[in-house]
């Protein structure tokens, strides 16, 4: 019995026999599906099934060495003839059976359907990973830039709460006393006294992406807002053993020297909007995963998405500061003193920064930053009322009163770090909790301003900064 295999890789079969029966069926079907890995192992199990022929035919190979130029049958001993006959066309549809002129299709021809995509998984230890494996039939592709950036809009959301930095230290007031069993003691009230309390504010970021580069990175115009951060102090002094204070802001200005009762008023509070060019590189391609049932699961790939971030910056940072001096025996309309101070700063720079994130399915980390120097518009205004009659003899200088305006512009900075992680609750939603650092420089600062004796005709310094930092905690997403 001499016998005869032949066929064509990936969907179909074209084998030539006069007539096949059910082993070359079976082997056609494995060989469109599996390869001739498979055919080879079916043509193992029709061997078995064909003892008598195999003894009749010594000349026979073996099934791992079966040549495409033989052909066999199953059940009656069929001899070529030599040379090259032609024989009729036998097809084998994926699913079917082998179809001849006279031999019907188990299943109806038609389009082949493709694995479907299911959501994401965390269950990548239940299915097998397509990079291990080679598989004759892929899915279509799919990029997990659309998960996390879907070309479209994206919002975020953050809560802050912000320290600030302490006052920049003058003495407003002092006095010199004597303790018991420790002698002679100086009391001094600065403008530090105390710290800020921690103040809430908010960022928020709108965003549209305007598609991809030629380097397949994905491109996006932003806007920000960062701020809401106010402060306020109230604090103050009164002197010890029935004494009173000096003022060295002005030794001379009635109202102030000589009273036994100092109080300070402090508020500031920041605002800043930044419209940014952004420039991000997108994750690669996800990996998909094959289920034992059959199913296709897609997982992100992990990786490191740097971006770059350019645009323009605008902040706002006003400060108020006020002095109030009294005397407990006197009444205010004969010993009193009042002093304020309103320094306003508008900053406007080169936006400068970037980000890098480590992106996973399910979470990520990563840190951004920012650095624009600036240019300060600075203006202060400062006024000034005292009367003292109880202290200053008649004649002499009883009451100070004046108004003074000043402005300056000067170089600025303004920078921001945030260091960030967040869990992705859907693939285009997750909340984020971070630690934020914000310095701001080269601006007008209350405290710096003093010019109570109303020596210096352009009283404005330009030289203060103001350090920020807390917690953030909120949410980003996209459609």
């Amino acid at each position: 019995m001499t016998m005869d295999f032949s066929g064509a890789r990936d969907r179909s079969v074209r084998a030539r026999a006069l007539r096949m029966g059910p082993a070359v069926n079976n082997f056609a079907r494995a060989q469109a599906s599996d390869g001739w890995v498979r055919a080879a192992w079916i043509a193992a199990a029709a061997w078995g099934c064909c003892g008598s022929a195999r003894a009749a035919s010594p000349d026979i190979a073996p099934p791992d060495r079966v040549s495409p130029a033989s052909v066999f049958a199953a059940s009656e001993e069929i001899i070529l003839a030599p040379g090259n006959p032609v024989f009729p066309e036998v097809e084998v549809v994926p699913g079917g059976t082998v179809v001849g002129e006279s031999v019907l299709a188990d299943v109806p021809r038609g389009p082949a359907e493709e694995p479907g995509i299911l959501d994401v998984s965390s269950r990548v230890a239940d299915g097998m990973m397509l990079e291990d494996f080679r598989l004759d039939e892929m899915p279509f592709e799919a990029s997990s830039g659309d998960w996390f950036w879907n070309g479209g809009w994206y919002v975020a959301g953050e809560s802050l709460w912000m320290d600030r930095s302490r006052n920049n230290r003058r003495v407003i007031a002092e006095q010199l006393y004597v303790e018991p069993f420790v002698g002679e003691r100086r009391l001094k009230f600065t403008t530090a006294a105390q710290p800020f309390n921690v103040a809430p504010g908010a960022r928020v970021t709108i965003g549209k992406s305007l598609g991809r580069d030629h380097l397949d990175r994905d491109r996006a115009f932003e806007f920000i807002y960062y701020g809401g951060m106010s402060y306020e102090d109230i604090d103050g002094r009164n002197a010890v053993n029935n004494g009173t204070f000096f003022s060295p802001l002005a030794p001379l200005a009635p109202g102030f020297n000589g009273a036994n009762a100092y109080a300070t008023k402090f508020s500031s509070n920041f605002n800043s909007w930044e419209w940014n060019y952004k420039l991000r590189r997108r994750l690669g391609r996800d990996q998909l995963v094959m289920s034992p049932g059959g199913n296709w699961t897609r997982h992100a790939e992990r990786g490191w998405l740097p971006a770059l971030i350019l645009g323009t910056r605008l902040a706002n940072v006003n400060e108020q500061f006020s002095v109030a001096s009294s005397r407990s025996d006197v009444p205010q309309d004969q010993f009193s003193g009042r002093y304020h101070i309103d320094a306003g700063n508008w900053l406007l720079g080169l936006n400068i920064g970037g980000e890098l994130i480590s992106q996973n399915e399910f979470f990520y980390w990563g840190l951004r930053g920012r650095a624009a120097p600036a240019l300060t518009f600075a203006s202060t205004e400062q006024q000034a009322a005292g009367i003292d009659t109880v202290l200053v003899p008649p004649g002499g200088r009883q009451t100070v009163a004046f108004a003074d305006q000043a402005t300056r512009t000067g170089p600025g900075f303004l920078g921001d770090l945030t260091l960030m992680a967040g869990w992705n609750i859907t693939p285009n939603f997750a909340l984020q909790v971070g630690y934020d650092f914000l310095w701001v420089a080269g601006m007008a600062t209350a405290t710096r301003q003093f010019n109570l004796d109303n020596r210096d005709v352009n009283a404005i310094d330009v030289g203060g900064q103001t350090f920020y930092n807390g917690v953030s905690f909120g949410f980003y997403g996209s459609w």
